[in-house]
């Protein structure tokens, strides 16, 4: 039988993935057209939903020490991951268009963004091992900064350029390092939670 940490072990893994296959498809998007940007949109649709059974986790192991913000965190998250990946599956399956859509797309991506940054400032004190919390504050800041890149400009903003590296790294090593710790057994929800 599955554990929940390799669950969500196996799902942080699938989410990472999915960063790595959304930024090169994006980046051969902007290059050439579709259909690598309907690519890019299925990869965004993968990574957050592989990313709520992150978020249920980490607001477990941080309730410890913040019980009800942590929570509060996690719903902020989610909510943002649900939101991004309806978004994503409405221009997948062509409802609406990629214009109707990017203000939504991206106020759902600095959701995601502020959730990044609260697993960050609660996992400081003792919540989640070093450099997760350092990484998921770097990821969340660039999530932030990636929205605002392109509702200020477009792709080739500074602001779109720089988040999304630093979204890029920081996310997929943040998803990556969690996963094999949680696979691993080098990391697991506390005991008092069961």
């Amino acid at each position: 039988m599955i554990t929940i940490e390799q669950f969500v072990g196996w799902s942080s893994l699938l989410a990472a993935a999915a960063t790595v296959v959304g930024m090169v498809t994006l980046l051969v998007f902007f290059s050439r057209g579709n259909p690598w940007g309907t690519w890019n949109d299925i990869a965004s649709v993968v990574l957050m939903l592989a990313t709520i059974p992150v978020a249920l986790l980490v607001a477990a192991i941080e309730a410890e020490q913040f019980p009800v913000y942590a929570w509060i965190v996690a719903g902020v998250g989610i909510l943002g991951m649900v939101l991004a990946a309806g978004f994503q599956t409405a221009l997948v399956l062509r409802i609406r268009t990629y214009e109707q859509l990017l203000g939504r797309t991206l106020a759902s991506g600095a959701i995601v963004g502020l959730w990044y940054v609260g697993i960050g400032v609660l996992g400081l004190p003792r919540g989640l091992p070093t450099p997760l919390p350092e990484l998921a504050i770097a990821a969340g800041i660039g999530f932030i900064a990636v929205g605002y890149g392109f509702a200020a400009g477009n792709q080739y903003h500074p602001a779109s350029k720089v988040g999304g590296a630093v979204l890029f790294v920081a996310s997929t090593a943040l998803l990556t390092m969690l996963g094999l710790q949680l696979l691993s057994g080098e990391f697991a929800i506390p005991t008092w939670t069961a």
